[in-house]
């Protein structure tokens, strides 16, 4: 009988899941497309119909990160179980590791480089944009949710089972949760954590649900990979997508709701399942991509390795290009959306997708080679772009 490469890689602890990082490198290719254009385009692009079916596509984004983060915690915590579910120094880092997310989304949100000048002089606005959740404050509250629940519970059966609901409460109460940010009695910082309309582009609700169902999808595939059944699974994660997609673009056109009232595009239970069956059809088609050509061939072209290093150093690649595209404190004048904003024409952006792409790859290439070659001045790099951030954060008058 055939192991399955993917199953040898994961009963052995050896090698990678190309196709994780095959979909992770994809979804930053979404990323950094759906930025550029969405920023840098002229007005008259951005009024046009192909522009509203890019924008539907760019929804993707985000919520792929979500489910490849919890495909991936799902991994991690199957090969080291017991370092999971035991208290010590390895569930501590790995909650670390979450609230460092957390932090970088925030610090990437700070409008001064000093907490004395922003409880000073921050203006209203101000705080509401750095309240805001983006994806990785999204990631990192699921992260450490799901880690604690696991802690707590430690057994497998129950974890799944609350994660089921989680993922269910997560996605039926966000329409509920619409008007949570005109209560005056709840500060900005929660209610921009629970709500779309407080200003957060990737709140909690729903956005969580995607990294709840990405953890449930990585458990079953990892259990029928344990009995190399992984190809029934996947065939069956497809069909399950298109059924997902289907179902939801049905149920929108049913005379009935189990609410007053919902906006499709920030808080429908519908759109989330769309948004999750076509997540379910792109890693399906990954994982038979690498099923079917990369693992059967040597051939170069057959194994994109500027993809899936772009998916291995996604948090490198979706730090850089902010900080390129948008700026950021020590760059407010000297990004691309400072020079062109809604300036470009089709060609014109098309082309600085691709420029700022290729810069990523090799920011991504270099970035992996310090961090393979030469862990200690990766080490030390990391903590001076620490010290360079939080030292006047904490420090600097102004």
């Amino acid at each position: 009988m055939r192991t399955h490469p993917i199953h040898h890689t994961w009963s052995e602890g050896k090698g990678r899941y190309i196709f994780l990082d095959l979909y992770r490198g994809l979804i930053v290719l979404f990323m950094i497309e759906g930025h550029v254009v969405r920023d840098l385009s002229l007005p008259e692009l951005k009024s046009t119909q192909w522009f509203t079916i890019h924008e539907i596509f760019h929804g993707i984004t985000a919520p792929g990160f979500l489910f490849g983060s919890g495909f991936a915690l799902a991994i991690a915590t199957q090969r080291k179980w017991e370092q999971a579910v035991t208290f010590g120094k390895p569930f501590l880092r790995r909650l670390w590791r979450a609230v460092v997310l957390i932090f970088i989304g925030y610090v990437l949100h700070v409008p001064y480089l000093s907490l004395q000048k922003m409880l000073t002089t921050a203006t209203e606005q101000e705080w509401q944009a750095f309240f805001s959740f983006d994806v990785l404050q999204c990631i990192g509250f699921s992260l450490i949710i799901l880690r604690l629940l696991l802690f707590v519970l430690r057994k497998e059966n129950q974890f799944l089972s609350a994660v089921v609901i989680l993922l269910l409460l997560t996605v039926y109460t966000t329409p509920l949760l619409l008007n949570v940010h005109s209560n005056q009695n709840i500060p900005s910082a929660l209610s921009s954590a629970l709500t779309s309309k407080s200003g957060s582009y990737f709140p909690l609700f729903p956005y969580a649900g995607f990294l709840f169902a990405g953890t449930l999808v990585s458990w079953l595939f990892l259990r029928f990979a344990q009995v190399q059944r992984e190809v029934f699974f996947i065939r069956w994660l497809f069909v399950a997508g298109i059924l997902l997609i289907a179902g939801g673009l049905l149920s929108e056109y049913l005379p009935y709701t189990l609410y007053d009232h919902h906006d499709f595009w920030y808080s429908s239970p519908n759109y989330f399942w769309i948004r999750l069956g076509v997540l379910f059809v792109i890693m399906s088609t990954l994982w038979f991509i690498e099923d079917s050509i990369l693992t059967r061939t040597s051939a170069p072209w057959a194994t994109p390795r500027w993809l899936t290093t772009l998916g291995m150093q996604s948090l490198f690649v979706y730090i850089a290009h902010l900080v390129i595209l948008y700026g950021w404190v020590y760059n407010g004048t000297f990004n691309l959306r400072y020079f062109w904003k809604d300036s470009l024409d089709l060609a014109s952006v098309s082309i600085l997708t691709l420029l700022l792409t290729l810069l990523m790859i090799a920011g991504a290439f270099g970035w992996r080679y310090i961090q393979k070659h030469h862990p200690v001045y990766h080490r030390l790099l990391i903590g001076y772009l620490t010290f360079i951030v939080v030292w006047p954060l904490l420090f600097s008058p102004e």
